[in-house]
């Protein structure tokens, strides 16, 4: 192969091409323009972005790291923790395909560019072949002239020396012909080595072209591919926001609905206590009617002298203010539980206590520990109306013993003082007050 010009070797490192040099064979060349191409489209150390393509989740879904509706997890995922978790991901997932388009849509651009370049070159590649044609058919055509115009001068002048008899300067113009006919091959040899460094380099462009545009497909069909998967995540998150807002809106409706039910069970038992209260003051007005015509039956009889005590010992009797307490604990009943309340229109279970023994003339403090040692202790066998009973083992409650093993109290929050069985199994003792 001949040896390319200088002028053609600085237009090719112009271009961006490296110099050719003689014995390389087209295989090498190839492989030149192969590795031209992978700088076109790739910066030295970094990977192209498209070495890790984002395939779509299977099912058409957009899922990069497996979010989902929660149709298949056993119900967790539709909570709206379980929601707002898949809502969180899949944000996630979609700032790293914004960030894939975003390398993908650089590489884009810039692969554009350079196929542009490429194609420039191939154009100027194409050109300069067909001036190098041109001149090697002109540099053909004037040796062709100049040896016709020797072929010629050389047949009239032999004869014009036969004639003149002056053959010097027939040799003169000879050798001038002969002058210039090889130094017309000699420039249509340098035409033609021109015109095959020309060809080469058009091939070698035409292969970096060829590759450019295939890296420039891949990069675009990486782009259309990451817009695909970027677009079905979106619809995604949609989604998932969507079920969120409607997850919400369900749980403030049950919440809705389930205070509604509050409201209105707090209303019946509001009812049915004061139901229960009414009903037990109206037994309690018969009751104090059929004492008072018992009593008035009793003081119209005359009364028999009795006899002397020969048997056991009456029954024990509350002192002088248990009958006085155990009247007013009843007066007490329907009234509502309060907190820290000691009467006369709210009572807690020791402000009770501390009332209606306050009228029977014994002073108690407004605490239950305290009640525990404001008299004698007795047992359960001794119980007698108007004695105080506790419950439980801190001593947090205690109400006012009525007999037949029922007491007066003020029970807790939402209740009202009422007559209720002695709590026997929370039972831890009972005091009598001195009054």
């Amino acid at each position: 192969m001949s040896r390319s010009s200088p002028r053609t070797k600085n237009w090719l490192e112009r271009a961006g091409y490296p110099p050719t040099r003689r014995g390389r064979s087209s295989g090498a060349r190839v492989s030149l323009g192969f590795l031209i191409s992978g700088w076109l489209i790739l910066a030295p150390g970094v990977a192209p972005v498209w070495a890790n393509p984002v395939a779509p989740a299977p099912g058409g879904g957009a899922s990069v790291g497996g979010s989902s509706t929660g149709d298949d997890d056993g119900g967790s995922s539709e909570t709206i923790d379980g929601i707002m978790a898949q809502i969180a991901a899949a944000r996630g997932e979609l700032a790293d395909l914004d960030a894939k388009l975003t390398e993908a849509t650089e590489a884009f651009d810039a692969g554009r560019i350079r196929l542009g370049k490429a194609r420039a070159a191939v154009d100027d590649a194409e050109a300069r072949v067909d001036r190098a044609d041109t001149a090697v058919r002109d540099a053909v055509a004037e040796r062709r002239g100049l040896a016709a115009s020797a072929y010629r001068a050389g047949g009239l002048d032999t004869l014009s020396a036969i004639l003149t008899g002056d053959p010097g300067s027939v040799l003169d113009r000879v050798g001038a012909l002969n002058a210039l006919g090889r130094r017309a091959h000699t420039a249509e040899s340098r035409e033609r080595l021109a015109r095959v460094d020309l060809t080469e380099a058009r091939t070698t462009a035409r292969t970096t072209l060829a590759d450019a545009q295939s890296a420039f497909d891949a990069v675009t069909d990486q782009k259309r591919i990451i817009q695909a998967s970027a677009g079905r995540q979106r619809t995604l998150l949609d989604g998932l926001v969507a079920k969120q807002a409607d997850l919400e809106r369900q749980a403030r409706e049950r919440e809705a609905a389930a205070q509604r039910a509050r409201q209105q069970a707090a209303a019946a038992e509001a009812a049915r206590i004061a139901q229960a209260a009414a009903a037990e003051q109206a037994r309690l007005r018969q009751q104090s009617g059929l004492v008072q015509q018992a009593s008035d039956a009793f003081a119209a009889t005359p009364v028999a002298p009795a006899p002397a005590a020969t048997g056991a010992p009456p029954p024990p009797v509350g002192g002088g203010g248990a009958p006085v307490a155990v009247a007013e604990a009843y007066r007490q009943i329907g009234k509502p539980y309060v907190w820290g309340a000691e009467g006369p229109d709210a009572f807690d279970c020791s402000g009770l206590t501390q009332w209606v023994w306050a009228k029977a003339g014994a002073q108690l403090p407004h605490y239950t520990g305290d009640q525990w040692n404001a008299g004698r202790h007795v047992s359960r066998d001794q119980l007698i109306p108007g004695d105080l009973v506790f419950f439980n083992a801190a001593l947090d409650h205690v109400g006012v013993y009525i007999g037949n093993g029922q007491m007066i109290h003020a029970p807790h929050t939402g209740a009202v003082v009422r007559v209720e069985n002695v709590w026997w199994s929370s039972f831890q003792g009972a005091v009598r007050p001195a009054g």
